[in-house]
């Protein structure tokens, strides 16, 4: 065996150095970047490093912080979204957390969310509350007196159709492992039954008795929330590998007979800002005709 050495002169080298420390500046620099919500002057900064301003926005431009989750890593964090952006890529303000009780994520909500809201309320003027009428939806259908979210049901039934016969044809191929060809056609049925499912299933919102229910093939699945507990919209924004996929449009209710327990119902997966948010207007509206039969 032979071993050699090579001097490289500092002029070779230098590339290479240069490099690990543009790595290593740019390392510091994301761990030392904060952002502050200058309630005197009524912006939002971003400081890069520390002292290298990014982001500058007036309060006036904000809309306020919402919950963005990452689908293969688990985790979700928290970002600052625009008036004219609000199912945007928004800022993120947050750390990233893996866990719905992490101390360090209840704090965040509870006690620096509500400050930031407070700031940000204060620079709302009317017109960011101004509505436009639905005269007619894009994502409900009327049948009869419920209103019914459209869904793509022969897509996801022909996928789960071609799922289940994927799984079937490997029944016929010859295999040196039998546990490894089960649990891939396993897989495989279950995901198509997923599709299957997903296909009749529906979410129906009745104005006249108040309620929303999701109904399915399968009859445990079904759900029916009231709107007396109706707690709010939630949107959040999906990412895989920091690349945007969707965002779930969940309804939130808080149920007495559960202690007061919040639970999430999820009622559409979009990808356009624009379709969010016309989808949650259209939400809205209906919502609207609920409260004026309440009246009557």
């Amino acid at each position: 065996m032979y071993t050699s050495t090579q001097n490289v002169s500092i002029s070779q080298s230098m590339p290479i150095v240069l490099l690990i420390l543009l790595i290593v500046v740019l390392f510091w620099g994301a761990a030392n970047t904060y952002i502050e919500f200058d309630n005197r002057q009524a912006r939002m900064r971003k400081m890069f490093m520390g002292f290298i301003p990014t982001k500058n926005i007036p309060f006036a431009q904000l809309h306020g912080i919402d919950v963005v989750s990452g689908i293969t890593t688990g985790s979700y964090n928290y970002s600052l979204f625009r008036k004219n952006s609000r199912y945007g890529k928004g800022i993120v303000v947050s750390s990233a957390y893996t866990k719905n009780d992490d101390p360090n994520a209840i704090a965040f909500v509870e006690e620096a969310v509500p400050i930031i809201h407070g700031y940000l309320e204060k620079y709302d003027s009317p017109a960011d509350f101004v509505t436009e009428p639905i005269t007619s939806y894009k994502y409900f259908e009327l049948k009869g007196s419920v209103y019914a979210v459209k869904s793509n049901k022969i897509g996801a039934l022909i996928t789960g159709i071609i799922l289940i016969g994927i799984g079937i044809w490997l029944f016929t191929i010859p295999a040196d492992s039998l546990i490894a060809i089960l649990f891939c056609i396993g897989l495989l049925f279950l995901f198509g039954l997923v599709f299957i499912n997903a296909a009749f299933t529906q979410f129906l919102f009745d104005p006249q008795n108040g309620t929303v229910k999701r109904t399915g093939l399968f009859s445990f699945l079904h759900k029916e929330y009231s709107f007396v507990n109706y707690a709010g919209i939630q949107t959040i924004r999906h990412t895989v590998n920091l690349i945007y996929v969707r965002t779930s449009v969940n309804l939130i209710f808080v149920l007495p007979e559960k202690n007061n327990k919040e639970v999430p119902l999820t009622v559409a997966s979009l990808f356009r800002e624009k379709s969010i948010d016309r989808f949650i207007k259209e939400f809205y509206s209906i919502m609207n005709t609920t409260a004026n039969n309440n009246i009557k």
